[in-house]
């Protein structure tokens, strides 16, 4: 399974680097005379690879242009008492410029913000954490100003407002994100060095519940219903407020549709398993046993999380191949590791054969994603997705397209992946006898 992780990862990783190839060759590379750059990852993440041999120069530029505005601006007001005519258009020229004024200090505070902030996110300098940090209050104190003084003509358009708002947001959470992200991955690996056997000495003939959810993830063919553990309970609730809290660490506390959409679809296969493989004296058990796979690949993201916050995952997966090739082919090793401990567990809690076990876990693939395209068709394909785009900002809104051709393509593959391993399921749903298996 783990093979067959590494090398769907492998092919998944030569595929997103032909879809970044072309994606970057969409994305335009604004500068100070063109339109303002977008607030997406991949827009500013391009921009500053695209500029980070030249940082100096970039990041006083807008300084220089801003001073010479400033300057054209003011010998214009002081030649303005010796004319007698062309007054209204000397006004006009002016306030033209008093505008284009205020448009370069946002740009040049903008451009000092994303440079810093990248440099930061890329080579982790200290001096850039403190620089981003000051140019982003400087940059939004000037944007909230700009906009309430332009009300009539506003500098940007609402959409772009909205854009820059999350953008701040989520560079203003960066400190807040890292730090829980860190608390997060050191109670989820103390929860599983607390799991080790015999490390903690059973309760009577209870073992620990830390106990089940260690061999859930690496050990998963010891697990029996013959045993018994104690704070079931209380690990349930934790590793479920952990999951779902995960969800705000990755959406950095600015969004709840990101902890509501992903976090839900999410619990989807866990609550299916445990539908399938029901037994109420044992339903801690299940929920701890299903849940560990899935707490496993929260320590592989948080883990990179709780380095410099979540756009440095995306920074990483978008400018650089070596990590997003070691990453995205390690994450797909955890996913099928989950796959397989998934349908092992529901052999062992639902007393099913191999075949049946295996059918309920692709069924339970399946169902989820005709859920999560049902729930994009609903909102509109477009919408939907520009709605979430908004709240992570990974891609520039003009490069999201019409997926409605695709989503009907992969709600067709996820009805025949269902309707098949209902199929399989309906052939082989008889349960077994623990005493008869093999």
């Amino acid at each position: 399974m783990l093979v067959a992780g590494l090398s769907a990862g492998y092919f998944a990783s030569r595929y997103v680097k032909e879809v970044h190839a072309r994606l970057l060759s969409d994305i335009p590379l604004s500068n100070y005379m063109n339109e303002f750059p977008s607030a997406s990852v991949a827009g500013l993440s391009s921009l500053y690879d695209e500029n980070k041999e030249h940082f100096q120069e970039v990041v006083s530029q807008g300084s220089v242009m801003v001073r010479e505005t400033a300057f054209r601006k003011q010998e214009l007001e002081q030649s303005k008492d010796s004319l007698n005519t062309a007054i209204e258009i000397h006004e006009h020229l002016i306030r033209q410029l008093e505008r284009d004024l205020a448009i370069l200090r946002l740009k040049d505070y903008y451009t000092k913000f994303y440079m810093h902030y990248f440099r930061w996110l890329d080579s982790g300098n200290e001096q850039s954490a403190v620089k981003y940090k000051l140019a982003l209050g400087q940059f939004k104190a000037t944007l909230n100003y700009s906009m309430d003084k332009q009300r009539e003509d506003p500098l940007l358009t609402y959409l772009q407002y909205e854009n820059l708002s999350s953008a701040m947001g989520i560079a203003e959470q960066s400190d807040r994100t890292i730090r829980w992200a860190r608390v997060i991955v050191v109670v989820l690996i103390f929860l599983l060095v607390m799991g080790i056997p015999r490390f903690i000495r059973n309760i009577g003939y209870k073992r620990f519940a830390a106990s089940l959810y260690f061999n859930a993830v690496f050990r998963p063919s010891v697990i029996s219903v013959l045993n018994s553990w104690h704070s079931k309970q209380r690990m349930v609730a934790a590793l479920l407020a952990i999951y779902l809290f995960a969800m705000v660490i990755f959406s950095s506390f600015v969004s709840w549709r990101v902890p509501l959409v992903f976090g839900g679809l999410g619990l989807f296969p866990l609550i299916f398993y445990t539908v399938m493989s029901f037994s109420s004296r044992r339903l801690p058990e299940v929920l701890i046993s299903f849940l560990a796979p899935k707490i496993l690949i929260l320590i592989l993201l948080l883990g990179i999380v709780a380095l410099r916050g979540p756009n440095f995952l995306w920074y990483r997966i978008w400018e650089a191949e070596l990590f997003r090739t070691l990453f995205i082919s390690l994450l797909f090793m955890l996913i099928f590791h989950k796959l397989r401990v998934n349908m092992i567990l529901v052999r062992k809690w639902s007393h099913r054969s191999r075949r049946g076990s295996l059918s309920i876990v692709v069924l339970a693939l399946g169902l989820q994603l005709l859920l999560a395209g049902t729930l994009l068709y609903i909102s509109g394909p477009r919408e939907g997705l520009l709605a979430l785009n908004r709240d992570l900002l990974l891609l520039p809104d003009k490069l999201i397209g019409s997926p409605s051709r695709l989503l009907f393509r992969a709600m067709l593959l996820a009805g025949a992946i269902s309707v098949v391993a209902l199929f399989f399921f309906i052939l082989n749903r008889k349960r077994e006898d623990e005493s008869t298996r093999s």
